[in-house]
């Protein structure tokens, strides 16, 4: 009985599969790839000048029992741009007055001189007649300028309170 079309065709494909490594493997020199030994060298016993085939150097098997790296992708990574620059800073929306400090009356009383702990932990040494009494402990905003260095009011940067 006769085979259908479509099995004859499907059996010359799978013929073809298993023909087309073995033919891409083959030797230049030995054309016939069952011939060949498994360390490469020719069947006929004699040497052949020159380095060993690449069908020896290619064995399934690594030496001394090490494990085969895996090969590597033939795909190029992508290259990494250069990053883009960050955006320029913007002016803060809540900016003080020039010549306002915050913070805590460290030595207060009803004056000349004043001490303050600003927000930033700079401490200062006011000098501010008229200013009133201030509290020690108590949380203030005060305009100040350069004083001159003729009144010591204590430890900290030298300032004189502005009053209006």
């Amino acid at each position: 009985m006769p085979l259908p079309a479509r099995v004859i065709l499907t059996a010359a494909g799978l013929a073809a599969l298993v023909l087309l490594p073995l033919t891409a493997c083959a030797d230049a020199e030995n054309p016939n790839p069952t011939a060949a030994s498994a360390a490469g060298t020719p069947t006929s016993g004699s040497p052949t000048p020159g380095p060993p085939t690449p069908a020896a150097s290619a064995s399934p098997v690594s030496p001394s029992g090490r494990t085969a790296t895996p090969p590597m992708s033939r795909t190029v990574p992508p290259t990494l741009g250069t990053p883009p620059k960050p955006p320029r800073p913007t002016e803060p929306t809540d900016k003080r007055a020039t010549g306002l400090i915050a913070g805590h009356i460290t030595r207060g009383g009803s004056g000349p001189c004043y001490g303050l702990v600003s927000e930033d932990g700079v401490e200062y040494a006011l000098h501010g007649p008229g200013a009133g009494d201030l509290t020690e402990g108590s949380f203030v905003t005060l305009r100040i300028s350069a004083r001159p260095s003729g009144v010591d009011c204590g430890p900290g940067v030298r300032a004189s309170i502005i009053t209006r």
